[in-house]
């Protein structure tokens, strides 16, 4: 493991999917990268702002190449032009996940919402108003 005064914060990102993917394009790149907030980050993401954001870490060796290579990336150097073409949309439905319509697709917790909700309501309106005519009777 890499000791902490070998490791040096490369940048901030204000999001996690912004931290990692600058940290995967460093790898890809030759960078030994990594995002060392990224468990505090992922529990509780209010303290992102507290923090200012998450941080990209590599080690003191590298440091200036992955600072180079993320001002690069910021610049616009690695955009590739031909993915602007909307090429991607050709086979878009709107309406459609895949070769489903948007009707079709029931979820994974579609009968687990349901008894959920009648059980809350059960246990938080049925039963306490029952309780309440119960006792007004006098019984």
């Amino acid at each position: 493991m890499t000791e902490a005064a070998d490791v040096l914060e490369v940048a901030r990102f204000s999001t996690i999917p912004e931290a990692e993917l600058a940290a995967s394009f460093l790898q890809q790149q030759g960078v030994r990268a990594w995002l060392p907030d990224r468990d505090m980050a992922t529990m509780n993401p209010d303290l992102l702002i507290a923090l200012g954001g998450v941080r990209v870490a590599t080690t003191t060796a590298q440091i200036v190449e992955a600072r180079a290579i993320i001002a690069r990336m910021r610049a616009g150097e690695f955009v590739d032009g031909s993915d602007e073409t909307g090429d991607w949309l050709i086979d878009h439905t709107p309406g459609m996940v895949g070769d489903l319509h948007d009707h079709e697709i029931s979820g994974v917790m579609g009968r687990a919402k349901k008894t959920g909700a009648v059980v809350v309501v059960l246990a938080f309106v049925v039963f306490p108003v029952a309780g309440c005519i119960v006792t007004a009777l006098g019984g």
